[in-house]
């Protein structure tokens, strides 16, 4: 028996973990995107069949947005695509601003050379990003690099609760940021401009400047998300 071949037929076979978070990350998008909409009951045999995938894995991938807050899970109906209600978007616009004001010194304080560089890095690989795909639909990558972006700004902030809960915060907002990218199709907003000023300020280490442009960048999403344009804040 050739075991090269055996070996080289295991190391083409993905793994379980590997298919695991593909289908995790195609459920989460779809929820994203609202493919799969709030509310909705998310029958096991609809999403094997959807999928293409066995139930051991979608349970698991169906845990773990449930631990994200994408998913709820009722005790005798299941799995469902959690809700998105307004006043939701509010006090998490709220929490978020508020964190931007602990955290935002901290960092401008704490952060070194190599901090800038990763900055300037996660700006460069998000502004060669276009949100949207050829089909119009919404660039997975760009997400990615736009939530990579935020967190290297606040990356050097010295606390690491705080840190993880910004990033579960930023990942709750993903829903509302697709609403956002939605409204803002005709290109009204000038998102690329706010990274940039967001950019300039940081490095320039102007404390009240960036906590001003991350919450006013945190508050225009909201509105968009909303469909409330006007300035009126929202915290």
């Amino acid at each position: 028996m050739d075991t090269s071949k055996v070996d080289a037929r295991k190391k083409s076979k993905p793994s379980n973990a590997t298919r695991a978070t593909k289908l995790y990350r195609a459920l989460k998008l779809d929820i994203i995107q609202g493919a799969l909409a709030p509310r909705e009951q998310l029958r096991i045999n609809m999403l094997c069949n959807r999928y293409d995938t066995g139930a051991s894995p979608l349970r698991e991938a169906l845990n773990r947005l449930s631990a994200e807050g994408f998913v709820v899970q009722h005790d005798q109906r299941g799995f469902a695509v959690a809700d998105i209600p307004p006043e939701d978007l509010h006090e998490l616009t709220f929490t978020r601003c508020l964190l931007n004001e602990i955290m935002i010194p901290a960092a401008l304080k704490n952060g070194d050379e190599a901090w800038e560089e990763r900055v300037v890095i996660a700006h460069h690989h998000l502004s060669k990003t276009p949100p949207f795909t050829s089909d119009g639909q919404v660039n997975e990558e760009y997400l990615s690099r736009h939530r990579e972006f935020h967190m290297s700004l606040l990356a050097p902030c010295g606390s690491r609760w705080l840190l993880e809960l910004s990033e579960k915060l930023f990942d709750w907002a993903l829903r509302y940021q697709y609403q956002a990218l939605r409204a803002d199709i005709v290109g009204s907003r000038d998102v690329a401009r706010e990274h940039n000023e967001l950019v300039k300020a940081t490095l320039a280490r102007d404390v009240a400047k960036s906590i001003k442009l991350h919450n006013e960048h945190v508050r225009s999403t909201s509105r968009y998300a909303t469909g409330k344009r006007e300035r009126t804040p929202v915290v």
